[in-house]
């Protein structure tokens, strides 16, 4: 379900970013300052945690945690295409059903939290940069392996 989910924010957020920006599930690192230049929207999963029942949709669910972060070339580039991610996830209150797997079961809702990213930063041994915190719901959906 984790790829899944994953699958489905990268294209909900890259289909609004300008051409050419990647949409990746890196983690911030320190070597962030020496690469070449890359513009990209970066959502990093660090949180996941039992959501328990669902009062709106029947079984258990997980709580996906991202950091979602910007790279490009200058720093307003990089406030443009966070304000671009978040823009559409503060529109979006569940994941399209399109983006999904066919029988993915259940809704995936999609909310802004109110969580200040500056711990994390520093847990990873990064000064802070602009970023927010995203939260999804997601359907636990028990896997049997054979």
């Amino acid at each position: 379900m984790i790829t899944q989910v994953d699958d489905a924010l990268c294209r909900l957020i890259g289909g609004h970013l300008p051409a050419g920006t990647a949409v990746r599930l890196d983690a911030p690192k320190p070597t962030w300052q020496t690469e070449a230049d890359i513009q990209s929207v970066d959502l990093f999963l660090f949180g996941l945690r039992d959501a328990g029942e669902s009062g709106a949709q029947p079984g258990k669910h997980c709580v996906l945690t991202y950091l979602v972060t910007a790279r490009a070339g200058k720093v307003h580039e990089e406030h443009l295409l966070l304000q671009r991610a978040l823009c559409v996830v503060i529109g979006t209150e569940f994941l399209p059903a399109d983006l999904l797997p066919d029988g993915f079961p259940g809704r995936v809702s999609v909310r802004i939290a109110d969580q200040d990213p500056t711990r994390l930063w520093t847990s990873l041994g990064m000064p802070a940069r602009a970023a927010f915190v995203l939260t999804l719901t997601v359907p636990v959906v028990e896997l049997i392996e054979s």
